[in-house]
């Protein structure tokens, strides 16, 4: 065993690794700190093949920016404890610096990431990220770092940039307006209603104004522009932009679309000790 503390305070701050973890390869190195973070680097990436199977649903997604673009990420861990971790948060904040300055560096990042799994013992994804340019007046919002938004605008409002970010976290709409929908799911929308309706001993006439008056409904809902506005439920979101325009809006939220994993933790503590 090594008995030198500073070799070992040394790997320490460069791989993050346990005292007992930097002693060890330290003692496989022969004291060389160079071979030593060779070591733990082999090993954090066999660590990271081993943990990349299992389900990653927790995390974060955040915004980043510089002087010329925004991004904005999801990175995922298996727990919302590790989520939370100031190692994790530090990681995510290092990958987005990154991307801002280089979307191809990916090699970099995925070493970051290896390392993380070894040092923090999760399975740790770069789920998705989209990088746009400011110069269309772009804005993000995040809430708690498990909601986030971008939107581009036409003319520069922060404010009202601001509200329509919080307003897609709020409301979490389908499409930009009624055109932008997909056709699938109003027609899908549409079966459902049908089916109800189906059921009601009505006219067909009121049938016909019920269902257009349901389908509007469910339009104006989750379309964005004809939301009611979330500081004012009395108008749309279209009547406070006004004469701007938004060109393009992302809505990221920690797990959404992951099939998560149902645990039985008295089931689990059995079996170890079974």
């Amino acid at each position: 065993m090594t008995n030198s503390k500073e070799l070992v305070k040394q790997l320490r701050q460069m791989t993050g690794a346990g005292i007992l973890d930097c002693k060890k390869y330290l003692d496989k190195a022969n004291n060389n700190i160079d071979e030593a973070v060779k070591l733990f680097r082999s090993e954090a990436g066999v660590k990271a093949n081993k943990k990349g199977s299992r389900i990653a649903a927790e995390g974060i997604v955040n915004f980043y920016e510089d002087d010329n673009s925004i991004l904005l990420l999801e990175l995922n861990s298996e727990t919302d404890f590790v989520a939370r971790d100031s190692n994790f948060l530090s990681l995510a904040q290092s990958i987005g610096k990154n991307l801002l300055n280089d979307d191809s560096n990916i090699d970099m990042i995925s070493e970051s990431i290896s390392t993380a799994i070894s040092k923090l013992g999760e399975n740790i994804k770069l789920r998705r990220h989209i990088k746009i340019s400011k110069k269309n007046n772009a804005y993000g919002y995040c809430h708690n770092n498990k909601i986030a938004a971008l939107v581009e605008l036409k003319n520069d409002d922060v404010n009202l940039a601001k509200d329509i970010c919080m307003q897609i976290v709020a409301s979490n709409p389908l499409a930009l307006d009624e055109a932008s929908l997909s056709q699938d799911i109003l027609e899908s929308e549409k079966e459902i209603y049908k089916n109800e309706l189906a059921k009601l001993n009505k006219k067909e006439d009121i049938k016909r104004n019920i269902l257009e008056g349901k389908m509007k409904k469910f339009i104006n809902e989750n379309t964005l522009l004809n939301q009611p506005f979330v500081k004012d439920p009395a108008i749309s979101l279209s009547k406070v932009i006004k004469d701007n325009q938004i060109i393009s809006y992302t809505r990221y939220e920690v797990g959404e679309g992951i099939e998560k994993k149902t645990e039985n933790f008295a089931q689990e503590v059995y079996n170890q000790i079974s």
